[in-house]
């Protein structure tokens, strides 16, 4: 049985290997690489959530910040690991992030 977990993230927006934007979440303060484990039919609606961060940048000012708590994405569901750089989340329907 997994353990369920919550992780304050920050968006780290980056440029890929084929010089396009690309967006992953992080967690505040220690900056590590949070995976939803999400399968394909989930990608699209959490690319939309992701864009609609930059859109309410005003309103979520620390959205993409690593130490500000002003603003955040909260995840919360069962924990698939937890390690030093990374933390995963198993996608089911436990699965929830949303902005704070």
């Amino acid at each position: 049985m997994n353990s369920t977990a919550q992780a304050k993230c920050y968006i780290e927006e980056y440029t890929n290997e084929r010089g396009l934007l690309g967006a992953r979440l992080r967690e505040k303060r220690s900056g590590r690489k949070v995976d939803l484990g999400i399968a394909l039919d989930g990608k699209e609606r959490f690319l939309r959530f992701l864009g609609a961060a930059r859109m309410n940048s005003k309103q979520l000012p620390g959205i993409f910040d690593k130490t500000s708590d002003e603003s955040y994405v909260l995840v919360t569901g069962d924990l698939d690991f937890d390690a030093p750089d990374e933390i995963r989340f198993v996608y089911n329907d436990k699965l929830s992030y949303r902005f704070e």
